[in-house]
């Protein structure tokens, strides 16, 4: 059975996740009122002023030819200006969405790992679903589009008004300038949209980089039947010349897929072993042809064979064995953390 110490120790860690998912939680709602209330003092702004232009266009003593161009390009230019602040200012809010949705994330992923023994949160999603939603970038509709699409109207009005025959000119030139007036203006709107388009989704790509660092996830499993305790290693899927190489399994994380979710399916793919997930070790972070991984790996008690989508050559080999033929310096040291963790994890279920 667990100590009072430990006892004590898990309960203090539960109340701190605790606090800390209600501080993300409280955050996170907080900053979305924020996005929202600014796009509606935006829209609020940009009716208010249009109101107005319309009001001086059809007032009686109303100026005429360039200074009322030079009026719409005046308040236009104005409006556009707050709306592409406004725009920025959306993009970092979804920016600091994306961190605590992640925080949020991983403070459920601390209570399923290390606090709930049952196994009951481990497939427990936000929205009902059993795995976390796709990491996907964000649909059209959303406030930053709405703050584009607006963008883009101003745009379009700055055309429109530079075009426009506001002053005296001859019946064949004017025409043309009407012509002009409703060919360009929807043409820079339909520019003006894609460009902050793809504006918003380069800015989503990044954000979404630096907000999800492990992209991989790896099982160090054992298999301790009739008493004699063996780790499972397997060699790479391409053999590098010259190099006699053995692994962990491991493998990239899919989109809405748990890391513990990903690391049991890679066993399986790679080595053909079902396994069962007792505990997280820990993490390995290097690089691969210049591009910086960060692998979670999980402590894995083999429980059953499957078919294996991968023909790969695999052993079983005690610890001492496991240590002495892993090839990387990071692997051993995740190896020597589970074992101490497997250790632990029999103490506990002896003494239960």
């Amino acid at each position: 059975m667990p100590t009072a110490q430990d006892t004590e120790s898990r309960a203090a860690v539960k109340e701190f996740l605790l606090a800390e998912y209600h501080n993300v939680a409280d955050s996170f709602w907080k900053n979305e009122q924020t996005g929202e209330t600014r796009v509606n003092w935006f829209i609020g702004i940009v009716t208010a002023a249009v109101g107005g232009l319309f009001g001086l266009t059809t007032a009686e003593k109303r100026p005429h030819g360039e200074p009322l161009r030079l009026i719409y390009l005046a308040a236009l230019f104005a409006l556009l200006s707050f709306g592409i602040i406004t725009l920025l200012r959306v993009m970092k809010r979804n920016e600091t969405t994306d961190g605590y949705k992640k925080d949020s994330k991983r403070i459920r992923r601390l209570f399923a790992e290390s606090l709930d023994d049952a196994g009951i949160l481990r497939n427990y999603g936000s929205f009902g679903d059993s795995n976390e939603p796709k990491e996907t970038l964000r649909k059209l509709g959303g406030l930053s589009h709405t703050v584009s699409t607006i963008n883009s109207l101003l745009f379009a009005g700055i055309a429109a008004a530079a075009i426009y025959p506001f002053g005296f000119s001859d019946g064949i030139e004017r025409a043309a300038q009407i012509r002009l007036t409703y060919l360009i203006p929807p043409l820079v709107f339909g520019l003006a949209f894609v460009g902050q388009f793809f504006w918003i989704r380069r800015g989503e790509e990044k954000s979404r980089k630096r907000v999800r660092t492990t992209t991989h996830a790896g099982g160090i499993v054992f298999s301790d039947e009739g008493g004699k305790v063996q780790y499972l290693l397997v060699r790479p899927s391409k053999k590098k010349p010259g190099k006699d190489e053995w692994l962990l399994p491991k493998g990239h994380i899919e989109a809405g897929e748990e890391q513990w979710q990903a690391a049991v399916r890679e066993v399986r793919e790679e080595a053909g072993v079902v396994g069962h997930l007792i505990c997280p070790v820990g993490i390995d972070s290097y690089e691969v042809e210049g591009k910086p991984l960060k692998v979670k790996f999980y402590l894995l008690r083999s429980e059953a064979k499957a078919p294996r989508a991968e023909d790969r050559k695999i052993s079983w080999v005690d610890f001492k064995g496991a240590l002495k033929d892993l090839t990387y310096l990071g692997s051993k040291q995740l190896l020597v953390k589970a074992e101490l963790k497997r250790r632990k994890a029999q103490k506990e279920y002896r003494r239960g």
